[in-house]
């Protein structure tokens, strides 16, 4: 923050209201990335487990640098990230050997005995995690609020099947993110940024999916469930774009915490949203976001329970937007809202 004047021009790029998915009107710097790369590297370095968790982060080198070009004003495009995810994905599966090989799907199972197969499957799911990530980052605190959530479940389960690789990375994740939260929540002082989104999203989805293959007692969905937010609201946007025939990478804002914002801004006088209705929204959001973690932390180890699991917090999800958008709609009628600031039809 102290060098805050000095970057500004190029580390406010997209969060002052430039870009369609804006929700701030002050420029505000986005190099929170460098804060959690910073702490992560710390955490390596006094850790017990220098080697496997500094192999994660150089795995993770890729993907950090292309997030940080686009906070830095050299634009790095959603699907050069996307690409750069799946690199270092890709890198840590050969510097590692771990991948995604069992409790998947009873008929895709024997198939993940190829390692060609398993390695697909494993960069696809970490890559969509990490962009799932970024895509969350909309709200003051809201992809912190997250993965602290994620973050906190894997190191749970991690910690009650002795694995304390997995435990220490998810606690270094914990202590990361809680420092640029402490700037980010509730008013925005700092911003994760993509860097930071697409760190935070490539490590925690690793420290999953170590978690699966160091201990194959634990159900797959059961860490899927640790990440659940990011992964429906990524499912649900594609879903809405296929429906409206929009190209899949085309950023619009009508995600679940765009939808809450509004229902605040309403709910509230023009003076007290400028300053509340974004802190608010991911404040009212925390208990649906940290259900699913909560599900996994108690059956993590019951795999009769977590298809349940997921179905509920997927019901959870959609039911919940359902109804937020018909409060909308219905306020919107009753109190004339302009045209521009209405949700144009119920969406996923």
């Amino acid at each position: 923050m102290a060098t805050r004047n000095g970057h500004l021009h190029r580390t406010s790029k997209g969060h002052a209201g430039l870009e369609i998915q804006s929700a701030h009107s002050d420029p505000t710097p986005r190099i929170g990335g460098l804060a959690v790369l910073s702490a992560l590297i710390a955490a390596v370095l006094f850790s017990n487990y220098t080697a496997e968790f500094g192999m994660l982060l150089l795995s993770a080198v890729p993907i950090f640098v292309a997030g940080f070009a686009e906070d830095t004003g050299f634009a790095a495009s959603p699907r050069r990230r996307l690409i750069a995810t799946m690199f270092s994905s890709a890198i840590m599966i050969v510097v590692s050997g771990y991948t995604i090989s069992h409790n998947v799907f009873p008929g895709v199972n024997a198939l993940l005995s190829f390692t060609v197969v398993a390695a697909f499957l494993t960069v696809f799911v970490t890559a969509a995690v990490c962009h799932a990530f970024n895509l969350t980052d909309g709200m003051n605190g809201l992809a912190s609020t997250i993965a602290l959530a994620g973050s906190i479940a894997i190191a749970v389960i991690a910690l009650n099947v002795g694995d304390m690789l997995v435990f220490t990375i998810a606690t270094a994740i914990i202590a990361a993110v809680a420092g640029v939260f402490v700037l980010n929540f509730p008013f925005g002082k700092l911003f994760l940024g993509d860097a930071g989104a697409y760190t935070i999203g490539f490590v925690l989805s690793w420290a999953g999916v170590m978690l699966i293959a160091r201990n194959p007692d634990i159900n797959s969905w059961a860490v899927m469930l640790a990440v659940f937010w990011p992964s429906i609201d990524m499912i649900a946007a594609i879903l809405r774009r296929l429906s409206k025939r929009a190209p899949l990478g085309q950023p619009d804002k009508l995600h679940f915490h765009h939808i809450v914002k509004r229902l605040w801004d309403q709910r509230l006088s023009a003076k007290t949203a400028t300053r509340w209705s974004n802190p608010l929204t991911t404040m009212s959001m925390a208990p649906l976001i940290v259900t699913p973690p909560v599900l996994a932390v108690l059956f993590y180890d019951n795999a009769p329970m977590i298809p349940i699991c997921l179905g509920f917090s997927t019901l959870m999800y959609f039911g919940s937007k359902r109804l937020l958008v018909r409060n909308f709609k219905r306020m919107s009628t009753a109190t004339s809202v302009p045209s521009r600031d209405r949700i144009p039809q119920l969406v996923n």
